[in-house]
């Protein structure tokens, strides 16, 4: 079964609404104008009592109304055990054939008679006061017989019934205007998420509505969809990652095998191509890492001591150097003095891997200098090449394998909250600083 809408909901609540209004007002205005008939025929009644009393009705009394010396006929006529002897007037309520009765002096008397008693003759007793000397103190109408005001109550009953109609009727051409118009931001809202892109490129929601609970829903939906698009993102740049990444090491492992069967006889040969195997197999271990890391959208690991920056950046020179015996290109490493870094040491180790094998595949056989500088503020890497420099192109990323390895050291560094620029060298080749902004320490010169 389908649910129903919340438009409909919404029209259903506001009706019912009105409708419990409608009859609680109705209730209100039924009794008030019961009270007013009773009001009025107790003045016409207490004046005609009265009349009877002092004689001034002559002889013939109206219809449904009888006088008598006292009220202990009452016992006999309706069989009323409680009879009233003070004077004053009094509501007297019985069945249709008199042999049940009750008086009604209080509200919960009224109560118990319409909800449990449910007697419908109702009669009128007037007792005179005691200054009156006639012999006649008793007065009783029976004002089912009594036309007084019955044809006005029922012209104002049906008034009532046709207002609380008509208002019935205004609440539910309301309820259609109300739902129309609080849910015509929702409906708005639908249509832009259906029609838009759920990416970061597309236009922010929240922006096109008032900042009330559907302007919540919109900004919500908004960083709904770049959280969305960024892991959209990330998903892309893991996939190419690795396809690109992973290339290198495991050509690397795949040829070491193939010379470790040539290698068979020789231990020396044969120990050297096993530490070539476990350096590649230890890379490709820190590449997936810092992948699952950066695909994940969490901070790389903080070191748990200080580790040597320079010798880091010297230890993967050495590495593809190694991956490189005959490449002409030639790297220099210097640095102003010793830098003790907390810091991740396989997240250094894969952003200079990157950088440097860049050079390697992109320089040709020049030069490539990493100077490590370092102030009060941060640790700054550089390398500086005499190549080609990057293409002239637009576009945050450079296409080729520049862009696929510099994407990664761009995020990486955005990652761990460093600083990445990227330029043109002085002998126009290019130029990449890094700047680490953490906590180190320069160890003593002793």
């Amino acid at each position: 079964m389908r649910p129903p809408r919340l438009e409909s909901r919404i029209r259903l609540l506001i009706v019912c609404f009105a409708a419990l209004i409608i009859l609680v007002v109705s209730g209100i205005g039924w009794i008030i104008l019961s009270d007013a008939e009773d009001a009025i025929h107790d003045r016409y009644f207490i004046k005609t009592a009265e009349d009877i009393v002092t004689d001034r009705s002559g002889a013939t009394l109206p219809a449904g109304v009888t006088a008598h010396a006292d009220a202990s006929f009452l016992m006999e006529k309706m069989r009323l055990h409680e009879i009233p002897s003070a004077p004053g007037l009094y509501e007297i309520f019985a069945n249709d054939d008199l042999t049940r009765s009750v008086v009604v002096r209080t509200f919960f008397d009224r109560l118990q008679l319409w909800i449990i008693l449910g007697y419908e003759r109702e009669f009128r007793l007037w007792i005179a006061p005691e200054e009156c000397t006639g012999n006649i103190r008793v007065v009783l109408a029976d004002l089912s017989t009594t036309e007084l005001s019955e044809a006005e109550t029922d012209k104002a009953r049906e008034r009532l019934l046709i207002l609380s109609a008509l208002l019935f009727l205004l609440a539910l051409g309301i309820g259609q205007l109300i739902s129309q118009w609080a849910l015509k931001p929702v409906r708005e809202l639908t249509r832009r998420v259906l029609h838009d892109r759920a990416d970061t490129q597309a236009s922010l929601l929240h922006k096109d509505f008032p900042s009330d609970e559907i302007g919540q829903l919109a900004s919500a939906l908004d960083d709904y969809r770049q959280r969305l698009g960024a892991a959209l993102l990330r998903e892309r740049h893991f996939l190419s990652d690795c396809s690109h990444e992973l290339r290198t090491p495991i050509a690397t492992l795949k040829s070491a095998l193939d010379l470790l069967d040539q290698a068979a006889d020789n231990a020396i040969s044969r120990d050297r191509i096993t530490e070539r195997m476990r350096r590649s197999a230890q890379r490709m271990e820190r590449l997936v890492r810092t992948f699952l890391l950066l695909a994940r959208e969490r901070r790389p690991p903080v070191s748990a001591g200080s580790v040597n920056i320079e010798k880091i950046v010297r230890s993967v020179a050495d590495e593809l150097s190694a991956l490189h015996p005959e490449h002409p290109l030639k790297i220099t490493i210097q640095s102003d003095r010793e830098v003790m870094h907390e810091i991740d040491t396989e997240t250094l180790t894969v952003l200079c891997h990157n950088l440097i094998e860049n050079a390697y595949l992109h320089v040709g056989g020049g030069l490539l200098e990493i100077t490590i500088r370092s102030n009060a503020e941060s640790v700054n890497l550089v390398f500086q090449d005499d190549g080609p420099g990057f293409p002239e192109l637009p576009g945050p990323t450079v296409p080729g394998g520049y862009g696929i390895g510099l994407s990664l050291v761009e995020r990486l560094c955005k990652a761990c909250g460093w600083t990445f620029i990227r330029g043109s060298g002085q002998r126009g080749g290019a130029r990449l600083e890094v700047g680490i902004h953490a906590r180190y320490h320069f160890p003593d010169a002793s």
